[in-house]
């Protein structure tokens, strides 16, 4: 696999200027309930991201939201493991809707016998002196993939809650992102390996640093791209439309 730097460059600032001002750009919702930055903000992430795999994201989240304000208690780790799973599943999938039903129930509980060794999931966050630590601390989860794993990353470093300035260093790749950089021709094959994928985070990220342009952001652009106009079949409306050779 091919990457054209230049193209890739002409793409980020063209994403960049259509979404600069766009402050609620990738944003996941969360319940009014709770507030910003503490513990329950926290372990709340924690779980939406486990099951956010892309597509229809906005409608998971929304399924997430009205599961908190009516089974709280499923949030809670200690609760999680004190409960019947046969009760944990019939919430899960008749509130949250998870595309694979069985893998949402053991990857929830998995992540509850985790989460519950640590007395303040935020007091864990605070004390992380470096992205690598950071990262290394999600990826040491098992229940994260790649997109999963890179979104609650994203949210935690954007949340300024770790003990470190430094900007994210990997933008986490799927399949729509390499569809999308396809399609734009920054990449000249959708079949590509791991370490294509990784060489693409990487010229996203170079990209961005070139272009003073936070790699943060450009994750949150591919994500919109991906979410608001690819799903819709929005074409015509796609800020890189004229790029793309999909239309």
């Amino acid at each position: 696999m091919n990457i054209n730097y230049c193209q890739c460059k002409k793409i980020v600032k063209c994403l960049d200027n259509y979404f600069q001002n766009n402050r609620s750009l990738a944003h996941v919702e969360f319940p009014s309930t709770i507030k910003y930055k503490t513990d329950s903000y926290y372990l709340y992430m924690f779980y939406s991201c486990l099951l956010d795999y892309g597509m229809r994201s906005k409608i998971y989240h929304q399924n997430l939201v009205k599961t908190y304000k009516n089974y709280p208690e499923i949030f809670n780790p200690d609760f999680v493991l004190s409960m019947n799973e046969d009760d944990l599943r019939n919430i899960i999938v008749s509130s949250i809707h998870p595309r694979y039903p069985n893998v949402a129930l053991k990857k929830w509980i998995e992540l509850s016998n985790v989460l519950k060794k640590y007395e303040s999931i935020k007091d864990i966050l605070k004390r992380m002196n470096s992205f690598q630590e950071l990262n290394c601390f999600i990826k040491g989860i098992k229940g994260y993939g790649q997109k999963t794993g890179g979104l609650l990353i994203r949210i935690i470093v954007d949340s300024r809650i770790c003990n470190f300035e430094e900007e994210i260093d990997s933008i986490p790749i799927d399949r729509h992102d390499i569809e999308i950089s396809y399609f734009v021709n920054i990449i000249d094959s959708k079949t590509i390996t791991s370490s294509d994928i990784q060489n693409l985070s990487d010229a996203y990220v170079n990209v961005g640093k070139e272009l003073h342009i936070n790699p943060s952001n450009i994750d949150k652009y591919l994500w919109e791209i991906g979410n608001s106009f690819c799903n819709k079949k929005d074409c015509k409306n796609c800020p890189i439309y004229s790029f793309c050779s999909r239309k």
